[in-house]
């Protein structure tokens, strides 16, 4: 699978697991999911559409994140980085 940008949005951490926004792309694609999860909980708090929107939110910019990441461009074994 390759990557939907020509350049790489996400990279992965240094230390730990996960993705981490490495260009400004990645880092207005963050700030729109936290911009989402705070109205979220400020309008929808305590009802059944409150936990749906969490889940879509999450589950969009964990897709977009892989999607756009280095990770896709990186070799998986010694074999085809030669």
């Amino acid at each position: 699978m390759d990557r939907i940008t020509k350049e790489p949005w996400f990279a992965k951490r240094r230390i730990g697991w996960g993705l981490t926004p490495k260009s400004w792309q990645g880092w207005v694609i963050t700030l729109i999911l936290i911009l989402i999860l705070i109205l979220d909980g400020i309008y929808f708090y305590k009802t059944a559409l409150f936990v749906i929107i969490l889940i879509i939110a999450i589950i969009c910019y964990l897709i977009v994140a892989f999607l756009t990441s280095e990770f896709l461009s990186y070799p998986l074994n010694e074999e085809e980085m030669m």
